[in-house]
């Protein structure tokens, strides 16, 4: 089994379009369950996520990281499969991000983003994260996983305390786990196939932003990997 783990909070508006793509997964052989993790929300995101079909868990809020170890802690699959709720995932990413488990030496997978928006400022975001994946596709082993397509065999993850919830918001905590697994020897791939279609910043102001939480993020991060700063 595959366990799909989307945490939100005060999603809404956009949850049934995640989760509309996460039940549309093609190509599989495998059971796969889908569980939200619905982190302290004041709206309807988690009647919403329950009438789409999927498994709700409720908790105060604590941050995506602390909810995604809360859905893993729950999960019933050998492999964690991650996505974010403002993503929609392809109908084979499911099965193009966990093919490389099938080699018993790999234990963390990443995908990546692609999207539909014409904007100036959403393009420029696109062309950052393809300039990321041309580097990667040059690597046998990568260190650097993002959880907005992100997979993991279970037992890993739950040996190594999933991610760290010293990041309260959506930051570099993905980023961190990774490192952390890679400084202890693991192996981790890219999986370029692996598609979630997301909404990038559509103006500088949001651009701008979201860069600075995540280099002041990255700056409390490089505390523990050091040897980070200039690699990343």
């Amino acid at each position: 089994m595959i366990s799909i783990i989307i945490p939100v909070k005060n999603g809404a508006s956009i949850i049934s379009s995640c989760l509309k793509g996460a039940f549309s997964q093609q190509g599989l052989d495998t059971e796969v369950e889908v569980i939200v993790v619905d982190d302290g929300s004041t709206d309807d995101t988690a009647s919403v996520a329950k009438a789409c079909g999927a498994r709700v868990i409720s908790q105060p809020n604590a941050g995506p990281a602390s909810a995604r170890n809360t859905g893993a802690k729950n999960a019933r699959g050998e492999i964690l499969a991650f996505t974010d709720a403002d993503c929609v995932p392809s109908e084979h990413w499911l099965k193009d991000l966990t093919e490389p488990f099938t080699n018993p030496d790999i234990v963390g997978a990443k995908g990546t983003y692609r999207t539909n928006q014409t904007s100036l400022v959403a393009r420029f975001v696109q062309q950052e994260y393809e300039s990321k994946y041309a580097h990667m596709a040059h690597q046998k082993y990568i260190d650097f996983i993002d959880t907005y397509s992100a997979a993991y065999r279970r037992d890993v993850f739950l040996q190594n305390d999933g991610f760290d919830a010293a990041f309260p918001v959506p930051s570099v905590e993905d980023q961190e786990f990774s490192f952390r697994l890679a400084r202890k020897g693991y192996f981790m791939v890219f999986a370029p196939q692996a598609v979630v279609y997301h909404k990038h910043d559509i103006n500088l102001d949001e651009y701008i932003r979201r860069k600075y939480g995540i280099g002041y993020w990255k700056a409390f991060m490089l505390r523990w990997v050091p040897e980070k700063a200039l690699s990343d």
